[in-house]
């Protein structure tokens, strides 16, 4: 595993949420984008999506969000490119019932996109649940408890084992790492900031252990990042 530290872009912006948006649309922090620099990379690599997806080249999600909402990251320029999953265990049971022809009008149009959502989650979900069944995990470091990162990567791992094709997951990081002040305790190794790390490094070190048992390591690239930059020194409230 190689590790590339302090990946930034020129200019950073300082609000959180203007910098989100940067981080998740791969803009310039002057330039103002609509869409996921990831939900542009699938629109190119899967045109026409949602239409007729899934299929025989594309069976399974293009991307997968643990998790209940979809992040701008997957926003492509037509709709959102990914598919969130808060239990692959507890996929809720969508009915596939009869309808009527759509009429031709806006009404219609917009009662036909949903359909077509109705039909791809049916698809997507059986996919899912099967690749899930397909693989235990087989690492032991996973942490018992207190670690919904650890949860979130265990989930990840049984997909890609069991043979799901999604070529991207994403998860996030329980805690907030907006830490103004108090990061660290007066001993300078233990507070909020190594809570933290702490919880990050025991999720990645069992997820690689995993995915390395199933010989599934060398076809996995991990990634993480925060919005939030950070002063080499803290600041006067140990921030």
């Amino acid at each position: 595993m190689t590790i590339v530290q302090a990946v930034s872009y020129p200019n950073p912006n300082f609000s959180h949420f203007r910098a989100t948006d940067i981080w998740f649309s791969g803009s310039a922090s002057n330039q103002y984008w609509d869409t996921g620099w990831l939900g542009r990379t699938l629109d190119t690599t899967y045109p026409s999506y949602p239409q007729n997806y899934p299929n025989a080249q594309a069976p399974d999600p293009l991307a997968i969000q643990i998790g209940s909402t979809l992040p701008f990251s997957l926003q492509g320029p037509a709709v959102n490119m990914g598919y969130n999953v808060s239990d692959p265990a507890q996929l809720l049971n969508v009915i596939n019932a009869t309808t009527d022809p759509a009429p031709n009008n806006d009404y219609g149009r917009e009662l036909t996109f949903l359909r077509l959502m109705k039909d791809q989650s049916n698809v997507y979900k059986q996919r899912i649940t099967d690749a899930y069944n397909a693989q235990a995990s087989l690492s032991t470091m996973y942490p018992a408890s207190g670690n919904t990162l650890a949860n979130q990567l265990k989930m990840v791992a049984r997909l890609i084992g069991g043979g799901l094709t999604t070529p991207i997951y994403i998860v996030n990081h329980p805690n907030s790492h907006d830490t103004h002040e108090n990061q660290v305790n007066a001993d300078l190794i233990t507070g909020t900031q190594a809570n933290n790390l702490s919880v990050l490094s025991k999720a990645i070190g069992a997820f690689q252990d995993d995915i390395q048992k199933m010989g599934k390591a060398n076809k996995v690239t991990g990634m993480t990042f925060s919005e939030f930059g950070r002063r080499i020194k803290s600041n006067a409230s140990v921030g």
